[in-house]
């Protein structure tokens, strides 16, 4: 009498793993690039939002909002709410900077998920009228 075994062989078994395995690995590096391209989105997004805020103060006053004598740095979340710039989102992903280079606003977003993951970094100098983009110190895009 011979019998027949039911189930699956092990190199089925190894087959089905390796293939879940690759797939998963392809599925977390497109989430991470996913999230990433988020971040520079929203960092953008933020940076953009106070450069034209602090552009529309100087077309209507004449002076830019870091000619402050007493503050060229607004760098503390209460200093630019009071100037009515973002400070950050709501979820607090990113931190924001507006200060004083070369006679001229400079105003700086910075990933805050967790804790620097990425490490990018927005910025736009209103001399050169330039959107950076900047991953540990290298420039991208």
């Amino acid at each position: 009498m011979t019998g027949s075994s039911k189930g699956f062989s092990l190199v089925e078994l190894i087959t089905v793993v390796t293939v879940v395995a690759v797939l998963s690995a392809v599925a977390y590096l497109s989430y991470s690039i996913y999230i990433k391209r988020a971040v520079i989105s929203s960092l953008k997004s933020a940076v953009m939002v106070n450069v034209q805020l602090i552009q529309a103060h100087y077309d209507i006053n004449g002076y830019w909002l870091t000619d402050d004598p007493e503050n060229e740095n607004l760098t503390t979340p209460e200093e630019l709410e009071a100037a009515g710039l973002v400070t950050r989102n709501w979820s607090g992903e990113f931190i924001m900077r507006v200060f004083k280079r070369d006679g001229y606003p400079h105003v700086i977003a910075r990933e805050e998920i967790g804790h620097h993951k990425y490490n990018i970094e927005v910025d736009y100098h209103f001399k050169t009228r330039k959107l950076r983009v900047t991953e540990g110190g290298i420039e991208i895009q």
